[in-house]
């Protein structure tokens, strides 16, 4: 059976071969997780199947392939074909929503088939207004708050602190959703990732090791260790501008400049979102799919502004203690 998602209306099956991976799939995406394990029929569904074995042999592609990262990207119409160095192959039809991914390393599959299924998701969601903020989500007695961290800037440990705190909830440790008129924050809460042993004091039977092709190790925390400690949703009250490098926290009043700066990165480009650009860059560039990505950026540039408008924004200077930021952020609210 596939395993059937549900992402705030965007629907999701998952195949594969392999029980291992829809076991860690399963875990990664918990909370979304529908109760019709059924197949997906919506017009809007994605499809993704999973093959845990060596990638076929395609012939080469009529136009140069574009290189990204450790990708090779062609396309044929609406079908996207991305190579992973002859490592793992992704084929995805755009305008169906459905593809196959395949790969023999166990650990590489698992991460790229998250990734793609997060980068369509977050797609679909934008076409309905609901758009991924790349920072921390919590709700702090009831109102909703945002703090715009860097990558690997300590959102997930500082979850895992807030999360033993009764007046707080998470909404998301990385990838919160904002409406479309800025008002209100919904979970979209994940796995978190953390890394060392940051993940110390949680249940064994939570944590799992997940080797990241790019960035190393990390441990992740399944949802199951605080799904009771999630807020569906939050009217949004503070914007927070982050950063790490005070010797104790730091939180004072920011100008709404700032927060929009930092929204343009973090929310419009979609610096540190899981939007995987070998599935969303038009090709060749400027073609038709171009006009689309750039009324996505639109529609997220409108909801930026209008957050701040209606947000009071700060900025926080953290500092090495996940416990004394927690404290900081606790009393300043």
């Amino acid at each position: 059976m596939p395993l059937a998602l549900d992402f705030h209306g965007v629907r999701a099956a998952l195949e594969s071969d392999s029980p291992a991976i829809l076991s860690h799939l399963d875990r990664d995406f918990a909370y979304f997780v529908s109760e019709d394990r059924g197949p997906c029929r919506d017009e809007a569904s994605i499809r993704l199947r999973v093959h845990l074995r060596p990638p076929p042999t395609r012939p080469k592609p009529r136009r140069p392939a574009l290189s990204w990262r450790s990708a090779k990207i062609s396309s044929n119409g609406n079908l996207r074909r991305v190579d992973y160095e002859g490592r793992a192959l992704l084929e995805y039809d755009l305008a169906a929503e459905q593809g196959d991914l395949w790969c023999e390393d166990e650990p590489l599959a698992h991460e790229l088939a998250y990734l793609a299924v997060l980068s369509r998701v977050g797609d679909l969601l934008d076409r309905q207004g609901l758009h991924r903020v790349h920072g921390l989500g919590f709700s702090f007695q009831g109102r909703g708050g945002l703090l715009l961290l860097p990558m690997n800037g300590g959102k997930s440990r500082l979850a895992i602190e807030l999360l033993g705190r009764p007046e707080f909830k998470l909404l998301s440790d990385d990838i919160p959703l904002l409406d479309r008129k800025g008002r209100d924050l919904l979970a979209f809460p994940l796995r978190l990732g953390l890394r060392g042993n940051d993940w110390a004091g949680v249940p064994e039977r939570y944590v799992r090791p997940f080797p990241r092709r790019r960035f190393g190790i990390k441990h992740l925390v399944d949802v199951d260790y605080f799904r009771d400690r999630i807020a569906a949703s939050a009217p949004l009250d503070w914007v927070i501008v982050g950063g790490r490098t005070a010797a104790s926290p730091i939180l004072e009043p920011c100008s709404k400049a700032a927060a929009v700066r930092t929204l343009l990165s973090q929310m419009v480009l979609g610096v540190g979102l899981p939007q995987v650009l070998e599935l969303m860059l038009p090709l060749p560039p400027f073609a038709p799919g171009f006009l689309r990505l750039a009324g996505v950026a639109a529609s997220r540039l409108r909801t930026c502004l209008a957050a701040v408008r209606r947000a009071r924004c700060f900025r926080m200077d953290l500092g090495a203690d996940p416990r004394a930021n927690a404290d900081a952020l606790a009393a300043s609210l």
